[in-house]
């Protein structure tokens, strides 16, 4: 009987069980992109958890596509020293480490000095209100170029994989989907023109990397994007299918852009459209964009708990009709905390693993917890929802005090800290 323990095969890589981490905006790097003791600390006790597999938080490959405030880059040879002090300390705990690979299109607050915010086509994002510029024919080598010289670093670092980001709306999902790919030249109008430049990146990442170095990638099972021209869970499928005869050796399927809102993360929003105006995502956003969101955000907060309220593998169906169709190994990511949750999607044959991230941050000791040595007093995430409205600006954790109290306690105590201090 497979179960939560029982490793799995990826390309050539063996992983000891099949509930990971699933990337994570940290916001703990340097500004410049530079891996921290900050951002190294946050993965340590997943590590020390035993958690089998971590893929890192978004990485940009290019100072265009960078989308978050002290997000970790990948962009540059300078990187590969810290990126290798990463791996070294994964590989301490027989953790494998994904470097996932990511330019931001148009899901950017604010562009870095000298660049643009490019997409496939002009169509503006909501929740940030940038308005890109369409991607020319010409420059769409040097993104693809991007990529492969990404993973180029990822290998030399010592990573033990990489990882194509191609949802959630960043620019590989834009080209995806009709409603942000307008475009009438051989990257856009039907399906097999919008997944060409994905399929370029994975032709130019496997020629980079060689034919046994593990490549996953990230895939919507659906937009989520209704009133809109979303890619259908068919073309997604039919994406996916391509994606396994061009070389992947894995998907990851996630739902939604961030106009999907809230139907990508799902789980409760008290709260938080006011933390990311003021702390997070949209702390750029103009004073008139401010005050529109707060004057809103009673009534949208809690509409969006009803229409999304916290669901464990929200994301189960559209990756079981992906794993049904697919020889490789598929990962669902979406609301996993249980041991019940998890190993009915592993233990069911629905799919081949699963992921969590918001999970993980709650209780970076998820692993241990609910796979090995299974702990009913951890801290369990209530899908508040305030860690993913604090990134960008500032350094992402759990927005529970009860919960973090708890975390931090266990964390001090793995750590062979005194966990209270004397009156």
């Amino acid at each position: 009987m497979i179960t939560p323990a029982t490793p799995l095969q990826i390309g050539q890589m063996v992983v000891d069980g099949r509930l990971y981490k699933s990337a994570t905006s940290e916001t703990r790097a340097s500004d410049d992109g530079f891996v921290t003791n900050d951002l190294l600390d946050f993965y340590r006790p997943m590590i020390t958890a035993g958690t089998p597999l971590i893929v890192t938080g978004s990485l940009f490959v290019s100072r265009q596509g960078k989308s978050a405030g002290r997000q970790a880059g990948i962009d540059d040879d300078d990187k590969i020293a810290g990126l290798a002090q990463w791996a070294e300390l994964a590989h301490s705990g027989r953790t494998k480490l994904i470097a996932q690979l990511n330019h931001g299109g148009r899901q950017i607050a604010k562009a870095l000095p000298g660049e643009r915010i490019v997409s496939a086509s002009n169509i503006r994002e909501p929740l940030y209100g940038s308005k890109p510029v369409p991607l020319r024919r010409d420059e769409i080598p040097a993104v693809v170029q991007s990529f492969a010289e990404a993973a180029r670093r990822a290998v030399e670092a010592g990573m033990d994989g990489v990882q194509i980001h191609a949802a959630h709306g960043y620019l590989l999902s834009q080209f995806l989907t009709p409603h942000t790919n307008r475009r009438n030249d051989d990257y856009g109008g039907p399906l097999d023109n919008r997944a060409r430049l994905l399929l370029e990146v994975l032709g130019a990442v496997r020629a980079s990397v060689g034919d046994s170095y593990p490549i996953l990638v990230k895939l919507n099972g659906t937009d989520d994007l209704p009133l809109r021209r979303a890619a259908d869970t068919g073309e997604l499928l039919q994406v996916a299918r391509w994606l396994q005869d061009d070389g992947a050796d894995a998907i990851e399927i996630s739902r939604g852009h961030y106009e999907s809102w809230p139907g990508m993360v799902q789980g409760n929003y008290r709260g938080f459209l006011v933390n990311s105006v003021t702390r997070g995502p949209l702390a750029s956003s103009s004073r008139l964009r401010k005050s529109m969101i707060f004057a809103a955000s009673p009534v949208v907060e809690r509409v969006a708990g009803r229409l999304r309220p916290p669901v464990e593998g929200f994301n189960l169906g559209h990756a079981a009709e992906v794993a049904e169709a697919l020889t490789i190994p598929v990962i669902c990511v979406g609301g996993f905390h249980s041991k019940e949750g998890i190993g009915h999607a592993v233990g069911s044959g629905m799919v081949d693993a699963v992921s969590a991230a918001r999970a993980f941050i709650a209780d970076p000791f998820l692993y241990r917890n609910v796979v090995s040595t299974p702990n009913e007093h951890r801290p369990v995430c209530g899908y508040c929802n305030l860690c993913i409205a604090s990134f960008s600006t500032t350094r992402i954790d759990c927005g529970s005090p009860d919960i973090r109290t708890l975390r931090d306690v266990m964390i001090r105590q793995d750590a062979g800290e005194p966990t209270a201090t004397p009156d």
